[in-house]
């Protein structure tokens, strides 16, 4: 199990741009802009019992990784969320059930019947992401910053996802807050309490 804390922030096209080129992750960028495409299938009930008790579920596609994640119910405050989150490899595109132990199940869900679980919607999109170095001082942070552009398909209905995600990778949750202030100070950034398994 791993802590997620990120913020996300709903941008432009021309933003998303313009944050490529941006000074200030230029300087910073340690691993330079690493380009990938992401398939997302995420699962739920069909009363969406995992949605109601703020739980996501998903399996994704990563060039030639197949990854299972749970996420569970979390704090968010202004865009920025901090949530547990299980990553699983698996060996081919089927949801394992038997990773969903009492070890991640949320006690909230322990009456569902894990056999219901359905593919609801999916999120398709190009992620662009870097290393971005943002110690001050002695104090090391490490920040993965995302360019996302694609969308969410549920049924006939579809919606664009164009945002940056800041993710915390080392150091102090308040360096996450510190990027996205400088960073907006330049460029319209608005803050996203809604995850992309919400859109959903």
């Amino acid at each position: 199990m791993a802590k997620e804390t990120e913020i996300k922030l709903r941008v432009s096209r021309a933003t998303l741009a313009a944050l490529r080129e941006h000074p200030l992750l230029k300087k910073r960028n340690k691993s330079g802009w690493q380009r990938g495409e992401l398939f997302n299938q995420y699962y739920d009930t069909a009363d969406r019992e995992l949605a109601n008790a703020k739980v996501a579920l998903r399996l994704r596609r990563d060039g030639e990784q197949f990854i299972q994640t749970l996420k569970s119910r979390g704090q968010s405050v202004a865009g920025l969320s901090e949530r547990n989150e299980w990553d699983w490899h698996l060996s081919k595109a089927k949801l394992d059930l038997k990773k969903l132990d009492d070890s991640c199940w949320p006690a909230s869900l322990a009456d569902l019947d894990k056999k219901t679980l359905q593919p609801l919607f999916t999120t398709d999109f190009v992620r662009e992401k870097a290393e971005i170095a943002w110690g001050r001082g002695k104090a090391k942070v490490v920040i993965e910053a995302a360019l996302d552009l694609g969308k969410v398909i549920a049924g006939e209905g579809e919606e664009e996802i164009c945002e940056l995600e800041l993710e915390l990778r080392q150091g102090e949750p308040a360096a996450l807050l510190e990027l996205a202030c400088e960073l907006a100070a330049d460029l319209p950034l608005m803050p996203c309490d809604i995850s992309k398994a919400e859109r959903g």
